[in-house]
């Protein structure tokens, strides 16, 4: 039975720089959308009026419409597929991520318990501390990188509902 507690043991600091990762990439990847979010708001008339070409002025606002106006030949599947893929590591560290806190609060707990049956409070406290402490950064970051990739997935899929207009409009008027 200790060599399974041993095993664990080991893996709680990896799992809490895992945590900590997760939560720097969640702050990170808040300020690329307050940025994106940005770009958008005030490239929205060019993307709605003009062609997608001219977005390159608004920087990374549009990324699967300047990737279509880049390659033309691009299906609306193939640009379905780049659009899930650069929400691909958001979404893994939403899933992830409280997998992660749940970890780094259940391993604790055993030497908790064994630090109570010896009436060991201090102790207990402090490893009590280190498992409750991680579960709140870990759903911080989750709850951070659920909202973030919600909020990419509707721009992206608005961006393909507009593409998608464009090419029957253009394949209406040949």
């Amino acid at each position: 039975m200790s060599f399974f507690a041993n095993i664990a043991d080991l893996l709680l600091a990896p799992v809490q720089v895992a945590i900590l990762l997760a939560f720097v990439y969640a702050l990170f990847e808040t300020g690329r959308m307050a940025v994106q979010a940005y770009l958008r708001f005030s490239g929205r008339q060019a993307f709605r009026t003009q062609s997608f070409g001219a977005l390159d002025d608004a920087g990374d606002a549009y990324p699967i419409a300047r990737l279509h106006a880049a390659d033309e030949s691009l299906t609306i599947d193939d640009l379905d597929v780049a659009a899930m893929k650069r929400l691909e590591l958001i979404r893994i560290a939403t899933r992830v991520t409280p997998l992660l806190g749940l970890m780094a609060t259940l391993i604790p707990m055993g030497p908790a318990l064994v630090a109570l049956t010896k009436n060991d409070v201090s102790q207990m406290g402090e490893l009590l501390r280190s498992a409750f402490s991680s579960v709140v950064l870990a759903l911080a970051a989750a709850s951070l990188c659920f909202c973030i990739a919600s909020v990419k997935r509707r721009w992206y899929a608005e961006e393909l509902v507009s593409i998608r207009r464009r090419l029957s409009g253009s394949g209406a008027a040949a």
